[in-house]
């Protein structure tokens, strides 16, 4: 079994981002930090380890995530020069990743992010938004408005996870 360890660092109890701005392909690299540690350390109440193993394995797998950004289109919250969050929007108003580092969840980053990607998807004239939200996630998103489709079971690596369809008109 994998041994992971948790973070010490102690951060302020309010944290802003220094800047919210569009994703780039290099995001990529820091992107499977943030994916992993929001997984492993942040889902850690609602998730057992086997299953966060087989969400987001054992260690960080930057080279996927390099390429998976290569197509991506979202924002990327950075605080003192480092991303600690981001979001995808694609053109079908799919939200597939919307991830904040442990350390810096509940200090309004992931709202930040979500406020940039309504505005964006209402400009290019989308009028749904969709997403396949976490446990840890349906609050957040159940918060800016969203309303629960329904609870589903995916398989990940022969595990099963619970997540839940979700969508938000925009008007």
């Amino acid at each position: 079994m994998a041994r992971l360890e948790k973070p010490t660092q102690l951060l302020p109890e309010v944290v802003q981002p220094d800047t919210i701005r569009p994703l780039i392909p290099a995001d990529g690299v820091v992107a499977a930090e943030v994916f992993f540690d929001a997984v492993h350390s942040g889902a850690a109440d609602v998730y057992t380890l086997e299953q966060r193993l087989a969400w987001a394995g054992d260690a960080p797998d930057v080279a996927a995530w390099m390429r998976r950004f290569q197509s991506l289109s979202g924002f990327v919250a950075v605080c003192d020069g480092v991303m600690v969050g981001f979001m995808t929007l694609d053109s079908d108003g799919y939200i597939d990743l919307a991830f904040v580092h442990s350390q810096h969840a509940g200090h309004g980053i992931g709202r930040l992010l979500y406020a940039e990607v309504e505005v964006t998807a209402a400009a290019k004239g989308i009028t749904l938004l969709t997403t396949q939200a976490s446990i840890k996630a349906r609050p957040f998103f159940a918060r800016m408005g969203w309303q629960l489709d329904i609870a589903q079971v995916v398989v990940k690596h022969g595990i099963e996870l619970v997540n839940f369809k979700m969508s938000k008109v925009l008007i």
